[in-house]
């Protein structure tokens, strides 16, 4: 039996994520797990570290004062942390024991589509601080995991690490939960999807822009906290309130023709990933690694941030062309089940738990056998 800890963020798509890899624990019988939530706690008097958000040092302690706890209990195998804020007051810990550490964008990243969050680069010796403090954090973790290729090159140009300890293994989708419709479709115009946390980073302002242009072409569902203003001729349900992978949340996905989410920044976002699951086609924009997700002509379609222009002419060849919705679906579904089964990906980490926990070189484990408790 091995001990494993797990350090997971519970913000944003880090929720959906933290939930799947329980969800892969449970159907394990080799692995006591421990599982130290961090969620976004109030604010506090501390000061930021150079170049650091409150949010990173208070995750940071949040993290380490859980590890200290279950390390007194107790030795354990490996940690994994996810994400790389909650990891940069760990190094000690790390050099005690072995540790994954996990991240969906590097702060890099994070500068490239930052515009979008309202965030801008810091004067340059602040910013080269920033990557010396992130460096410095990582460095002593046995082996890191990135969400996409883009996060991983980031690290490697950006920050000096070698290739070779970087693991890309997508965080995935629960594909019991994300299907496709069992029915029929039924008759009336095509239902566009949108999901998105920040309606405007996400495009919601276009896609509202969109659907007056459209008028009632198409009518769309939009799942955001903020209530959209609506455009005149803009037809659309605004659904406020649901939780990720709630029964409500996943009969939108199954009664939806098109997942839309025009993003203006991202970095990889997994309702599209869920969006795919479910067979629809994708429209997004090529913006952080969402590229990596969908290829453009073959599973959806990638417009210019920001263009309505762009969107409108996605829709409109989406809703005249039945069987290439059903093609681009078909498509994106395969891509979901070949890459993006949040349990396979989870089985990976924990063979690279494995992996560090024993000393043996960390290659960047695929599936294997796993014990099961069903």
């Amino acid at each position: 039996m091995q001990r494993f800890v797990f350090v997971l963020e519970q913000t944003l798509g880090h929720v959906a994520h933290s939930r799947n890899l329980t969800r892969a624990l449970g159907r394990r019988t080799d692995i006591e797990a421990t599982v130290i939530p961090v969620p976004f706690p109030p604010s506090d008097r501390l000061q930021t570290l150079p170049g650091l958000r409150n949010w990173s040092l208070r995750a940071s302690r949040v993290a380490r004062a859980g590890l200290g706890r279950r390390l007194a209990q107790g030795p354990v195998d490996a940690v994994f942390i996810h994400t790389q804020v909650a990891a940069f007051l760990a190094s000690r810990i790390m050099h005690r024991v072995p540790t994954v550490v996990s991240l969906d964008a590097t702060p890099v990243n994070f500068d490239a589509v930052g515009e979008a969050y309202g965030h801008a680069r810091q004067p340059w010796l602040v910013e080269s601080v920033k990557r010396s403090v992130t460096r410095h954090a990582l460095m002593p973790a046995a082996a890191l995991v990135t969400w996409c290729d883009w996060a991983k090159r980031s690290l490697v140009d950006d920050y000096g690490f070698p290739a070779g300890r970087i693991h890309t293994i997508h965080p995935g989708v629960d594909l019991d939960l994300f299907v496709p419709p069992s029915g029929t479709r039924r008759s009336g115009p095509i239902r566009l999807l949108f999901v998105g946390g920040d309606f405007a980073r996400k495009g919601g302002p276009e896609l509202l822009e969109a659907l007056a242009e459209l008028r009632g072409e198409v009518e769309a569902d939009i799942v955001t906290p903020q209530q959209p203003t609506a455009p005149a001729g803009a037809r659309f349900r605004h659904h406020a309130g649901l939780q990720p992978q709630s029964p409500a949340l996943l009969e939108l996905y199954r009664n939806a023709d098109v997942f839309v989410l025009p993003a203006r920044g991202d970095c990889f976002p997994q309702a599209i990933a869920e969006a795919m699951a479910c067979g629809l086609p994708v429209i997004s924009s090529a913006v952080g690694a969402i590229d990596e997700m969908i290829h453009d002509g073959a599973n959806g379609f990638l417009v210019r941030p920001g263009s309505t222009t762009d969107l409108v002419r996605a829709v409109r060849t989406l809703a005249g062309d039945p069987s290439l919705r059903r093609r681009m679906g078909e498509a994106g579904q395969r891509l979901a089940r070949s890459r993006h089964d949040a349990i396979a990906n989870a089985n990976r980490i924990f063979d690279l738990l494995s992996a560090v926990a024993t000393g043996e070189r960390a290659t960047d484990p695929r599936r294997s056998a796993v014990p099961s408790k069903a």
